[in-house]
């Protein structure tokens, strides 16, 4: 047995687990609620004390979510700096290049309401309405991002947001990434954009709020290489000569003839009004006045639109790749595509009432919705077309904490009575406390019943056609976290029930087990300080039930040694240091480009040796800048791999040992 596996489990019962949760989840965009449940992720106001021009005040820069009054300022850490560009969680496992399908080995299940789509797995690099941010700046606030790597990968990110008026916000944001990647014909690129608006009128009963996002992933299919020997030839130092199982355009082309490309665009406009008291209060010397506003009832009207495509091409296609369908024959110029449409129009409207002070205010709201979804299949020679008219019931009691020591809770329903997805619900409910600098604590369930996906019941090209029929799918969770910041440990559980689960296996068919089963999640984070010396830990462990048809690693475990200072009179700050990542061996997801999904195999587990990097991070006022160094464990062992492909030996491996360089530049006017 080697060194690594002794050590890791006594190391697992030394710390008591460290955290990874949602909370460590570096992407904003997956989750902003839980990236701000954890102490060790609190974010720092990032502007500096320049004078306004409005009021001679400081320069102030927050925002806030959807449906949410709690403040958010924007990030300067430093520490893990390096992890923000490219935006991944720790675990996620891409398919050897950044910009490609990508999942998790922390079991998250998707939970959808109502009718959806099922193309999730480039969750990880979008922008969603729920990550929106709406921001309240007194002065012009820019951030420019650029980061560039190893074989032409680069990523651009700029924001702007400003102020028209004290109570009239606008802000952009525009994502743009592209890596060529180190094997033949796996580039991948897209890019991200959103708009967003609030205005909240002088007497602070009226406010708007609008967004618009879009999102655009294209990817080039390689099919993977043939065999994970061609790894360990000496032959293949460069990994460009290693063939992969699927062709070019043209011959040696580095274009794949095999492409899938997902789109979506949101548009979300909320409208409410508020009745309630208003308080005048005066500055100290009287000489000052201001309005403050307690609602006690509101109207609200919130209206979505969402248009969302996926386009599958093969433009070489060949009969023996095809082995899931019947046997026919592909002349020289045959093109396969399907092109999958989703448009939904959501409309709803609530009434709000509100009981208690004004910090500490608690929410009721009880409404109807309605929403239209169509959903359609382009084949060239024809189309399908599938439509629902659905209504809902929702109602939701909040109270949100906005000082420590406050409590937070939330009890939400969702409850669908007519259309497709008639009987579907969607029930939760949390409550936590933050205890300052005692720590935080925080629980919850969540109870949803769904329709299959429309991917996952209807697929069409021009030549084959693949239709299944499915039960609703329940998903029960429940999950409790809870911090002591005094000795900067962070502790949670979460269970994952699951009936009808719905999946793709190794034949590439769409099954469900009805037979329930569970996930169970143990998760922690510890971190040691000394002086400047900083190790910080994570671990997760998690265990289905027998016949869970998941592919899940049983531990996952991240740690960082680090050193953060400040040099030359607090002008210049540096945290730099070495991260080992490593999970347990364990039968990893497949990958077909067929379908734009993983699946359930059982036939490889692959034993990756841990992921190393080294990173060195600087700050000097408003500007961060990072160099990164990654999956240095090449030089002493072969590559990770990532998934297996859907052709007999063929995996998908991590790229080479590589460099990243990035910075933000952040302008306040």
């Amino acid at each position: 047995m080697s060194s690594r596996f002794i050590f890791y489990p006594l190391l697992l019962l030394l710390l008591l687990p460290g955290l990874w949760a949602g909370a460590q989840v570096m992407n904003s965009n997956l989750d902003p609620a839980a990236q701000q449940a954890s102490m060790f992720n609190k974010g720092k106001d990032s502007s500096t004390f320049k004078q306004s021009d409005w009021k001679e005040e400081h320069a102030r820069i927050y925002y806030n979510y959807l449906n949410s009054a709690v403040t958010h300022y924007p990030d300067t850490l430093l520490g893990s700096f390096h992890r923000y560009q490219p935006r991944q969680p720790w675990w996620i496992k891409d398919l050897g290049n950044y910009g490609t399908a990508a999942r998790d080995p922390f079991f998250t299940p998707d939970i959808p309401m109502g009718l959806s789509l099922g193309y999730h797995i480039y969750d990880v690099y979008q922008f969603t309405l729920d990550s929106l941010q709406f921001f309240n700046t007194t002065r012009p606030y820019s951030a420019f991002s650029f980061m560039l790597g190893s074989k032409n990968e680069q990523n651009v990110e700029i924001l702007h947001t400003q102020n028209i008026s004290p109570g009239w916000n606008i802000a952009g944001r525009l994502h743009y990434q592209s890596a060529q990647g180190f094997y033949k014909r796996q580039k991948a690129n897209g890019i991200a954009g959103s708009f967003s608006t609030n205005y909240t009128s002088k007497n602070q009963r009226y406010y708007v709020a609008a967004g618009l996002v879009y999102n655009r992933n294209k990817q080039n299919e390689n099919g993977g290489i043939p065999n994970v020997r061609f790894l360990d030839s000496s032959s293949f130092g460069d990994r460009q000569l290693i063939d992969v199982n699927l062709p070019g355009i043209v011959a040696g082309s580095q274009n794949s003839a095999v492409t899938n490309v997902l789109r979506k665009m949101d548009f979300y406009i909320q409208n409410n009004y508020s009745f309630g008291k208003t308080d005048t209060l005066y500055t100290k010397d009287s000489t000052g006045m201001s309005l403050q506003f307690t609602p006690r009832f509101r109207i609200k009207h919130q209206l979505q639109i969402h248009s969302e495509r996926h386009i599958f091409k093969d433009m070489a296609p060949g009969t023996q790749r095809y082995r899931f369908i019947d046997s026919f024959g592909f002349t020289g110029i045959d093109t396969v595509v399907g092109i999958q449409n989703w448009f939904y129009v959501d409309n709803k409207f609530s009434l709000n009432g509100f009981i208690g002070k004004r910090k500490e205010l608690v929410q009721l709201e009880a409404g109807i919705g309605n929403r239209i979804d169509r959903f359609s299949t382009q084949y060239v020679s024809g189309s399908d077309q599938q439509s629902s008219v659905g209504n809902y019931l929702f109602g939701e009691l909040k109270k949100e904490a906005f000082t420590a020591g406050q409590w937070n809770y939330l009890a939400a329903a969702t409850l669908f009575f007519t259309g497709d997805a008639t009987g579907n619900f969607d029930i939760k409910a949390s409550v936590g406390k933050d205890l300052g600098k005692w720590g935080m604590f925080s629980g919850g369930f969540r109870q949803n019943l769904s329709n299959a996906p429309y991917a996952y019941t209807s697929f069409r090209t021009n030549f084959y056609n693949r239709t299944f029929s499915f039960d609703k799918t329940s998903t029960t969770q429940l999950w409790a976290t809870v911090g002591l910041e005094s000795i900067q440990l962070e502790l949670g559980v979460k269970n994952n029930l699951i009936t009808n689960y719905i999946y793709f296996d190794s034949d590439l068919n769409t099954k469900q087990q009805s037979e329930p089963f569970s996930v169970l999640q143990i998760f922690g984070r510890k971190l040691f300080r000394l002086g400047a010396f900083t190790l910080d830990n994570e671990v997760a462990w998690q265990q289905p039930t027998g016949n869970a048809p998941v592919n899940i690693p049983a531990l996952l475990l991240r740690h960082k040694l680090g050193i953060e200072t400040a040099m030359f009179r607090k002008a210049l700050y540096v945290a730099m240091g070495l991260e080992v990542k490593y999970h347990t061996p364990y039968y990893v997801d497949g990958y077909t480009p067929y379908f734009n999904q993983f699946f359930y195999q059982k036939d490889y587990k692959p034993s990756n040796a841990p992921e190393c990097s080294a990173y060195f991070n600087f700050k000097i006022k408003s500007f961060r800048a990072f160099v990164l160094a990654e999956q240095l464990q090449q030089f002493f062992t072969t590559n990770v791999i990532q998934a297996v492909g859907d052709t007999p030996g063929a995996v998908y491996p991590a790229p080479n040992a590589m460099f990243r360089f990035g910075f933000t530049w952040i302008l306040i006017n």
